[in-house]
């Protein structure tokens, strides 16, 4: 498996990240005005969000993990480059 530059893969990987937040902030909202609006506590929807950042904070480790390694590897080995593609006319 060919590895990705260390700069596109944290640009990719925020990019993930912040469409994740988005998505799991939006569940979040609409579950807790759900619940309210029926007369139900928020203790349902607080555990849901105390488990999603455990997710979400696993996940941005393991991507943090990645990109040590990226790094690691760029540093030992430098960043090559693909050679330009010569276009026809």
């Amino acid at each position: 498996m060919k590895l990705m530059r260390g700069y596109r893969f944290r640009r990719e990987a925020l990019t993930m990240l912040r469409a994740f937040l988005l998505v799991f902030l939006g569940a979040f909202c609409l579950e807790a005005l759900s619940a309210w609006s029926r007369g139900r506590g928020l203790e349902m929807p607080l555990t849901a969000l105390a488990l999603s950042g455990l997710i979400f904070m696993l996940l941005a480790m393991v991507l943090l993990i990645i990109d040590a390694a990226i790094r690691a590897h760029e540093r030992k080995h430098g960043v090559q480059y693909p050679a330009p593609r010569v276009t026809e006319p």
